[in-house]
């Protein structure tokens, strides 16, 4: 799918599943600036928040694209919603997702987003498939 078939982003929703290294906030850090630097994007924002006694939110925010991160290491488990303009291919954050994460599973959701026609009528493909 491409701009002109109607998709402006893709979206993929990532569980991570089994990893020890949840709870520090300069790695977490470390790997939304080098996920910036795989998609060559500029960053706009970048924030990660530390709980207390553990866990993290994070949200890195580029052109047209942004990636926020949610952890419970407690139960070794994070949820990562990476949204990216058309001409930027998601599944390039997997191989980075687990160089920093080491995860034991890893699951992956990939939506399309935004409105095309389809036999003259507008459909939201990554919310109706």
């Amino acid at each position: 799918m491409n701009l002109e078939e109607g998709i402006v982003a893709r979206h993929l929703l990532v569980e991570i599943i089994g990893s020890a290294s949840l709870n520090e906030k300069e790695t977490m850090e470390k790997f939304l600036q080098d996920l910036a630097q795989v998609y060559g994007s500029e960053i706009l924002a970048l924030q990660v928040y530390q709980f207390q006694p553990f866990g993290l939110s994070a949200l890195l925010v580029m052109p047209e694209s942004h990636v926020a991160v949610h952890t419970w290491p407690e139960h070794g488990y994070a949820a990562l919603d990476v949204f990216l303009k058309v001409d930027l291919e998601p599944q390039e954050s997997i191989p980075l997702i687990e160089r920093y994460f080491a995860p034991q599973d890893v699951k992956i959701r990939e939506l399309e987003r935004g409105v095309k026609k389809k036999n003259g009528t507008l459909v939201h493909p990554g919310l109706h498939q």
